[in-house]
């Protein structure tokens, strides 16, 4: 998964269910900018402070995120959640 510029965002392993995709990230190698964001998301959801939940959501979103699905072929992402400590990621492809 990258970024709007290409950026790794995580490399992820992920399976297909009604549209939203789960599974496995890995974020060694992703900018610690990307990851601080991911893990005031994770704080954030966990500790239940929904008012700030949006304005995460809003950032998160501008990353542009894309799934690499092939060589030169990507899926742009919406609905993006990371949680670093769990390592768990899930989006759904916008376009699949």
């Amino acid at each position: 998964m990258v970024d709007a510029q290409g950026h790794l965002i995580g490399e992820v392993r992920v399976s297909a269910e009604g549209g939203l995709w789960s599974g496995e990230i890995d974020l060694r190698g992703t900018a610690p900018s990307i990851v601080s964001l991911f893990n005031q998301f994770e704080d954030v959801v966990n500790g239940q402070m929904l008012s700030f939940l949006d304005d995460l959501e809003t950032e998160i979103r501008q990353l542009g995120a894309r799934f690499l699905i092939a060589e030169g072929q990507a899926l742009p992402v919406g609905d993006l959640q990371v949680y670093p400590e769990l390592r768990v990621v899930s989006f759904r492809a916008v376009g699949w």
